[in-house]
């Protein structure tokens, strides 16, 4: 008789964290068609029990998927440049970068099909908005609602990586570049107007 193997369990939060970096993988790989709880199950290494334990299923998932991505990209965004306007100049360049490096997740993020944890989303935009204060006590921003016009700000860049991500732009027209001056447009037009 073989002495009984001691099995020993997978701590909770390790296997969350390995069905999430699953989920990323897949959906950034493969497309959200092809995120199925089995197709997760199978690359984090676990039954497909665990997704429904710990996701209640592909929908809640996704939206856990969406949350850390609100996460990372409030993070990417949030710069501490000390001058206002390279700060909000690398903001508007880290969030193309989060876009293309994570192009199916940034559109889901988005969707209103998905439904990430309130607070994880908000404070996203408040980075934004703290950007825009920061600027505003700088100097190079004008003065007035600083979620108005982080708003405003997000509008514009979200428009711009939204075209390039749909390779709507004329083939002529290099999306860096654009994006750029899109940039150079945004802190024109919000910063403080001469009297």
């Amino acid at each position: 008789m073989s002495p009984a193997k001691s099995r020993t369990r997978t701590p909770t939060a390790d296997i969350r964290a390995g069905l999430l970096a699953a989920g990323r993988r897949i959906l950034e790989r493969d497309g959200e068609a092809r995120l199925t709880v089995r197709a997760v199950a199978a690359e984090a290494g676990v039954a497909p029990m665990g997704v429904y334990n710990h996701f209640d299923g592909k929908d809640g998932l996704i939206n856990a998927l969406v949350t850390d991505g609100f996460v990372e990209f409030a993070r990417g965004i949030g710069t501490t440049d000390d001058d206002p306007a390279d700060r909000l100049r690398n903001s508007g360049h880290k969030y193309r970068e989060f876009a293309l490096a994570n192009p199916v997740l940034y559109g889901l993020m988005f969707d209103t099909d998905c439904e990430p944890d309130h607070e994880a989303a908000t404070d996203a935009f408040a980075v934004l908005a703290d950007i825009v204060r920061f600027g505003q006590a700088g100097g190079v921003i004008m003065a007035g609602d600083a979620e108005q016009i982080a708003m405003q700000a997000w509008s514009c860049v979200h428009g711009a990586v939204a075209l390039e991500l749909a390779s709507a732009h004329p083939p002529q027209m290099d999306p860096a570049q654009n994006y750029d001056r899109v940039l150079t447009l945004i802190a024109r037009g919000i910063a403080p107007q001469p009297r």
